[in-house]
């Protein structure tokens, strides 16, 4: 090669480099006022709704142009959370599932709209619900239960087989294919179903037939022991690691660029070797309406994947996942490559998800996504605990004043006085309630107020009628 081949040669390899640079460039400045956006956010929350630590990954143009770590991985220790940190990422593994159902489908190792019993090798379904297919337990129209999401095990000790676990936990609540009903059990069931119709373990399957072709080397449906933030609950009490008897439904651990990679490859026109574009538009076409406390965020669902329609009328697609002491989230637009992953070890942080989802709906030009609502419930909290205190100043003001008061508004206030003291402490004594989740920081206060208001309630009812 002579000498100017090779100055001409080095001149293109640099123009090439800057062009990188420059784009990666472009790409950082672009998501700049939302990464400070969301970081001032994720700070900010932590801090007042007591969440131990979060890891978030913004998607742009299909790729991940930022990653945030906040808060820590153990507060006892002092040890921060990391961008590469461990999570358990709960019912975010269905979508991965159905991921794995669509490939064998592909290959033809399973029949989505077959019935399931034909794969059924090691535990034979009741009667009534020999009609249930593959894509029902996808979809969540199979009619079967939630199941028992408090079964948990240390992940060395001994714990039920799953066909043992299925067996104690199915039932079938609804005919199947009547509507949309959210199971646990209906997924641990199709890994059941996976493992019969493929003689593969369901966890080595997913390994080499999804995890490892969409490039997710931390991630895996099988315990590894591998180092992981410590998980905590919704009083913000730290949480021993454990297993699930099944895995489909919500047993995968992954980073949280694991999970990007995977949602980068649910994108439209993405480079991905598992499932071909019609396979994936599929998982992502709604198939059922969702209705219930679903329906507070979600207009259908999917195979795997909650479904929803932005403002200006672009398609979306999401999953959450909510565990003992952790909680994750991913919500993407397939058609323009924009998407976020967000992971805690902390079951306090749906508001936090609320509020950054909030942040990233903005920065989209769109409305807030139906998962932002959470945050109405912050409102509606703030004004109930505004009325306790009116309530309960107001009636033992009242009390002390003279007055004819009517026996029937006496008995009134009684009653309704006795049931704003006394649902406070019921919640108190329950391990998890919807409230708890949604109100992670204000519930004890709303709590406190409507005892308020209860006892001032109490007290003019109870306080003697007085004669002028």
């Amino acid at each position: 090669m002579t000498p100017v081949a090779r100055l001409r040669d080095a001149a293109l390899t640099l123009m090439a480099m800057l062009t990188l640079i420059a784009s990666a460039v472009v790409a950082q400045d672009g998501a700049s006022p939302l990464r400070t956006r969301l970081s001032e956010t994720a700070s900010a929350r932590i801090e007042s709704d007591g969440v131990a630590g979060a890891v978030i990954v913004l998607l742009r143009d299909g790729e991940a142009v930022w990653t945030g770590a906040f808060g820590m991985a153990d507060p006892k220790r002092g040890i921060p959370m990391t961008e590469d940190a461990l999570f358990r990422v709960e019912s975010l593994s269905k979508p991965l599932t159905a991921w794995g159902a669509m490939r064998l489908a592909e290959t033809g190792r399973l029949g989505l709209d077959a019935p399931i019993d034909v794969c059924l090798t090691r535990w034979r379904l009741p009667e009534g619900a020999d009609l249930i297919t593959p894509r029902a337990l996808l979809r969540h129209s199979a009619g079967i239960g939630l199941g028992d999401y408090a079964a948990r095990f240390p992940p060395e000790g001994p714990r039920p087989g799953l066909p043992e676990h299925i067996a104690q936990d199915f039932r079938l609540i609804a005919a199947p294919g009547t509507g949309f009903s959210y199971s646990d059990t209906g997924y641990n069931l199709l890994e059941l179903v996976i493992e019969g119709c493929t003689g593969e373990d369901f966890a080595g399957l997913m390994a080499h037939e999804v995890l490892s072709p969409l490039g997710m080397p931390g991630a895996s449906f099988d315990w590894t022991g591998a180092n992981m933030p410590v998980g905590h609950d919704l009083r913000g009490r730290p949480v021993t690691a454990y297993v699930y008897p099944g895995r489909a439904s919500g047993g995968l651990h992954a980073t949280a660029a694991d999970i990007a990679r995977f949602a980068i490859a649910g994108m439209a026109g993405a480079e991905q070797s598992v499932l071909s574009p019609e396979g994936v538009a599929s998982l992502h076409h709604p198939e059922v309406a969702v209705g219930g406390l679903f329906g507070f965020a979600a207009e259908g669902y999917a195979l795997g994947h909650f479904t929803e329609t932005l403002s200006d009328g672009r398609h979306a697609v999401w999953h959450g996942g909510q565990g003992y002491g952790w909680m994750s989230h991913m919500h993407l637009v397939p058609e323009t490559g924009d998407g976020i992953v967000i992971l805690s070890n902390s079951q306090r942080a749906w508001p936090l998800f609320a509020a950054l989802l909030r942040d990233w709906s903005d920065s989209l030009g769109v409305a807030p996504v139906g998962m932002s609502r959470v945050l109405l419930a912050e409102r509606a909290a703030r004004i109930g605990i505004a009325l306790g205190l009116l309530v309960g100043a107001l009636g033992i003001w009242m009390a002390s004043r003279p007055g004819r008061r009517l026996r029937f508004a006496r008995r009134t206030a009684g009653g309704v006085g006795a049931a704003l003291i006394l649902w406070p402490l019921w919640a108190a004594a329950q391990d998890y309630l919807f409230l708890f989740s949604i109100l992670p920081g204000l519930w004890p206060w709303l709590g406190a107020a409507s005892g308020l208001a209860g006892l001032g309630l109490s007290a003019l009812a109870l306080a003697p009628e007085r004669r002028r």
